[in-house]
């Protein structure tokens, strides 16, 4: 067996829209998603992608405002009359005004429209640039940095979603001990295929962070469940991530059939909480899962203290 190592976690950044972890360095026309705040080539600093984007429509902007400009001042040089050099001076005026003011009002829609021009105009040099840091994740794993590799796969899976790049993370995860203070990962990490890497990652997460188990998990041992069975102590697992579920009511009557399947493998504290939650929400359609609660209570905690009069 591998020997697991324990490890401290770099702090992942925090993020509304993904584009915000792009940086680009605009010397080098290079695109970075890690955590280096200075470019490898040229030693510049980084820039956000959004502010260089802004830059631009910035100049566009300024362009399309020089040219209303200059078009005012030869109207006003071709006024021949007293009349024709005021009405070109008011109305001058009054373009330049409408514009100033449709650009507060609208500019905004102008920047996000041309941001995502730009995005599109740029996705081959960020896909060279991804494929760049994945070529510095094969060079730690070589050298037995995993954990820089870990955190390197982390932050460029953001922007790739794969069976490979999730596998990747599942494995180089699978060389730590795992603790409940560690930034972990469960949901993003599901893969479209059994692998019993990622059970193996399951097993593990479900004893130090059992409130990581969604809905995609719950899909995923329903459907690979004669899969996982095959694995030492499979019916625990699956015992202890429907456990993990019961913290919300709706996975409970979502996926009752694995409830009653494997009501003899949750664990009692689990055991207990879904005996109330039956109790506190009996309704039509939960008559086998109350059924099934009540013959284990009854088989195995019927002079249990904790279980008296909760069924």
């Amino acid at each position: 067996m591998r020997k697991k190592i324990g490890v401290l976690f770099r702090k992942t950044r925090k993020t509304t829209y993904r584009f915000e972890r792009l940086q680009t360095c605009k010397h080098c026309h290079t695109y970075h998603v890690l955590w280096e705040t200075h470019c490898e080539e040229c030693g510049r600093e980084y820039q956000p992608i959004r502010k260089l984007s802004a830059a631009v429509t910035r100049r566009y902007v300024q362009t399309r405002f020089l040219l209303l400009a200059l078009l005012v001042c030869l109207a006003v040089l071709c006024a021949k009359t007293a009349a024709q050099l005021a009405a070109a001076c008011g109305v001058g005026l009054l373009l330049l005004g409408l514009f100033v003011m449709i650009q507060k009002k609208y500019g905004s829609y102008e920047r996000d429209a041309q941001f995502m021009s730009y995005l599109t105009q740029e996705q081959a040099a960020i896909r060279q640039a991804l494929v760049h840091h994945l070529e510095d994740v094969g060079l730690e794993v070589k050298a037995g940095n995993i954990k820089e590799a870990y955190e390197k796969t982390r932050e460029i899976a953001h922007f790739i979603d794969s069976d490979t790049i999730k596998i990747r993370k599942i494995m180089f995860l699978n060389h730590f001990i795992l603790r409940k203070d560690m930034e972990l990962e469960l949901d993003t990490l599901v893969p479209s295929t059994y692998d019993k890497d990622f059970v193996a990652y399951l097993r593990e997460v479900v004893k130090v962070q059992p409130s990581l188990v969604k809905k995609s998990v719950l899909e995923y041992v329903r459907r690979y469940k004669s899969y996982i069975l095959l694995q030492e102590n499979g019916e625990q697992l699956i015992g202890q991530v429907l456990g993990a579920a019961l913290r919300m009511k709706p996975y409970v009557e979502q996926y009752q059939d694995l409830f009653v399947e494997f009501i003899d493998y949750i664990p009692k504290d689990r055991l207990l909480r879904l005996a109330k939650m039956i109790r506190t929400h009996r309704r039509a359609g939960w008559e086998l899962l109350y059924a099934a609660t009540k013959k284990r209570i009854d088989t195995q905690y019927g002079f249990d203290p904790d279980f008296a009069g909760v069924l």
